[in-house]
Order: structure tokens, then sequence, then C-alpha cells
């Protein structure tokens, strides 16, 4: 007869387990629990293998030992120390688990964009924008979807990604939208109204371009991340969609980024790391 044990909801912790666990902070959780492990083993080495035991489990299924890990180690650790482990906090699309090829590297999306009609250069403003068309059709589909139920969230991305609608699964984890095949995570987005709207564009897509369908998955998904810089209104609550510089934390670190979010719901639709450094010589 087969058993399984749950452990109970408060001692998991996926902010900081799975593909959320900080190595400098499980590093640091596993050093402190080896020395509290020492010190008791020189009263009791049994004892000591117990405390050792437990500490390690507990940095398992919680990410960490110590609360307050995070701040620790961004504040001692050298940056160029936590950049060895730590590349960034994921940057949620539509299948970041795809193979990325030589051939991927040289992709323009903002000229592929441009070749396909869904981009236009407006002389008004000197700068790209959407089709008028492209984008009334997007946003019409983007609250189509937003108005079914949570449920045919995963129904949708299966036709997108070509798999079977029943083998995918999608959860709103507060901090990220996550998407799953089979159990195993094939994709996240900074939020539901993100993912909607990547979901509407596919969809448009599908009977505007031509060559859409020809397209390989992570090229597709690169150009749907790109085109949410052209939100302009949130699907699920009709805001405001307002792009901006703000600064995020991962687990140990800082990073300014560019930012598209809805006044209203506060959700997330677009986020990209940015150079400060960029930033300020535009501004000057």
């Amino acid at each position: 007869m087969e058993t399984s044990v749950r452990l109970p909801t408060w001692l998991r912790d996926p902010r900081y387990t799975g593909e959320n666990r900080c190595v400098p902070c499980t590093v640091v959780n596993v050093v402190i629990a080896g020395v509290l492990a020492a010190a008791v083993a020189t009263q009791s080495v049994g004892l000591g293998g117990v405390v050792l035991a437990v500490a390690l489990v507990t940095i398992a299924v919680r990410g960490y030992l110590v609360p307050g890990t995070p701040t620790l180690t961004k504040r001692y650790l050298p940056d160029r120390v936590l950049a060895l482990f730590d590349k960034g906090p994921a940057r949620p699309g539509a299948e970041p688990t795809a193979t990325t090829t030589d051939t991927a590297t040289t992709f323009d999306p903002a000229a592929a964009l441009l070749d396909s009609g869904v981009l236009v250069d407006d002389p008004a403003v000197d700068d790209l924008v959407l089709d008028d068309s492209f984008r009334a059709r997007w946003t019409g589909r983007a609250r189509e979807l937003a108005d079914r139920d949570r449920d045919a969230d995963g129904a949708a991305l299966a036709t997108f990604l070509d798999v079977d609608p029943e083998s995918v699964a999608t959860v709103d984890r507060g901090y990220a939208y996550v998407a799953s095949i089979d159990g195993e995570p094939v994709g996240q987005w900074e939020s539901r109204p993100a993912f909607l709207m990547d979901i509407a564009a596919s969809d448009v897509l599908s009977g505007y371009w031509t060559d859409w369908d020809a397209l390989a998955t992570a090229h597709q998904s690169e150009l749907l991340g790109n085109l949410r810089l052209f939100v302009e209104t949130c699907p699920t609550c009709d805001g405001t969609v307002t792009l901006d510089t703000t600064v995020v934390e991962s687990c140990c670190r800082q990073y300014d980024v560019l930012a598209a979010t809805c006044d209203d719901c506060g959700a997330r639709l677009f986020e990209a790391d940015v150079d400060p450094a960029a930033l300020e010589r535009v501004g000057a």
C-alpha cells in the first residue's frame, strides 16, 4: 500500500523554494546549520546529528532556517558574490523552459512586428505605435478571456502550446501567475492580466499575421512579451496601465526595472531590467 506525507501549509513556503530558491541564502543557512550542529555535537554526537537533520529538512521545505537571511546576505555579501549565484529575478514569460538557439539571439521582435504591420511608425509622436485595428482586436479578445472562468486559462494556454488541455494547470501565486504541464513548471507571468494579454495577442496574431504560426514558440513568446509594452488598459479591471521605472527586489538583491502597472488594481503587466546609467543619460 502506497503512503504519502503531506506537509502542513504553514511549514511550506513556495516563495523561497523550487524555482524561487535563493542559492546564496541556502548556502548561508546550510553553513549556520552546520555550525549549530557542530556546537551541539561537542556535547552529544547523536543530538548534533538530529539538529543537522532537522535543520536541513527545514531549509529544504522552507528555503531558510534563520528568518531574515535575505536581509543578511544583501547587507553583508558583496554584489559580485551574489551575482555568481543569482543572475537576477526570474523574468516571467510565456515559455522560459524553451531551448535557446543561436538564431534566437539574432531575432529582432520589433522588426518582425513592423514587417507584420502590428507596429507602425507614427510621425506625430516620432515613435512606434500599435496599429489601431490590431489594438482594438487585441484589447477586445483580452476582455473576453478575462470574463471567462479561470479554469479556462489552462485550456487557452494548451491551445497556444499545442498540448493536451488536461495536462495544463495555472495558479496565481500572488507574485507571479504560473503554468505547469503534468506538474512541471513551464512558464510564469507577472500577473494573470499579463497572461491574458499574451494569450489574446496570440489568438489575434494567428488570424492577423500569416507567418505567426510558423514562428518558433520561443520567438512567439518573445514577441508577446514585447507587445505588452504597449498595453494601455488592464483586461481584468479596465484600469489605466502606466509605464514607469521602479526598483524591485529579488531574494537578496535590488534591481532597476521598466514596469507597466495597472493604476487601479496594481497588476504588473510588464517588467524588464534596465540600466540606471542609461536612464540617467536619456533624462540628461
